[in-house]
């Protein structure tokens, strides 16, 4: 049985006048009350039940949207409204009046998605690493996704520590509890999420520190760019 699955997007892309937005098989749909942004992404699937197409589509949804995310690092966010039919009509966005919101040019998108990543085999963990990075509010979940990117294509703690410094030569060191050099965003990698569990001789950052949120937000750009450049050379985006 194939279903048309229908999920409820927060991003800023812009669906062009008068059109759904389709780009490699999943449809970006405005919102009936004449916002040009789109609202709701749509795909097909074939599953036995409703349940099952909708566990399918939510997928499908997250791995294309951290493949579009890593063009522009816009947000996509999917929510919880879901709306699982079966195949028995035709997808239609409707030609409504609009209220002009500035955001994404959905055709821009759609043409750097075409030339960049259509028909290429993605690895879709560091992908979707990424995406979680930029889609949350919280800089230490962001650091530790762009941080899990860097640990997704680098075998160990020297190789990324070599890897960083290559990029950037003159990066801060700090030395771990076996007098290892490593960067200061690895240091901080561990500071967030090792000091206690792998009992690595660190005082764990604080979310409730003003000074290890000010350190942790002063790095954050940097870990992204790695992130971002590192997905870039490996996946030939």
């Amino acid at each position: 049985m194939k279903y048309i699955v229908t999920q409820r997007i927060e991003c800023v892309l812009i669906v062009p006048e008068g059109k759904q937005l389709e780009i490699d098989g999943f449809i970006f749909l405005r919102d009936i009350d004449g916002n040009n942004s789109a609202k709701y992404l749509q795909t097909e699937v074939e599953a036995h039940t409703k349940e099952e197409a909708q566990r399918k589509a939510s997928k499908l949804f997250a791995q294309f949207l951290s493949k579009l995310i890593i063009l522009d690092d816009s947000k996509y966010i999917l929510l919880d409204y879901f709306s699982v039919i079966e195949r028995n009509v035709t997808t239609v966005s409707p030609n409504i009046p609009m209220r002009i919101n500035v955001g994404n040019d959905g055709n821009l998108i759609k043409d750097q998605y075409a030339k960049s990543i259509k028909n290429k085999r993605l690895r879709i963990r560091p992908l979707q690493h990424y995406s979680d990075g930029i889609n949350s509010n919280d800089p230490f979940d962001q650091f530790r996704n762009f941080y899990l990117v860097l640990e997704n294509y680098l075998k160990n703690r020297t190789d990324i520590t070599n890897w960083i410094k290559n990029k950037l030569p003159t990066i801060e060191m700090k030395t771990d509890m076996y007098n290892h050099k490593i960067t200061i965003i690895t240091w901080i990698r561990h500071k967030l999420s090792h000091a206690k569990i792998k009992n690595e001789g660190l005082t764990p950052l604080s979310i409730s520190n003003p000074q290890d949120v000010s350190l942790v937000q002063k790095h954050l750009p940097i870990v992204q760019k790695l992130a971002r450049e590192i997905i870039r050379e490996n996946e030939k985006i």
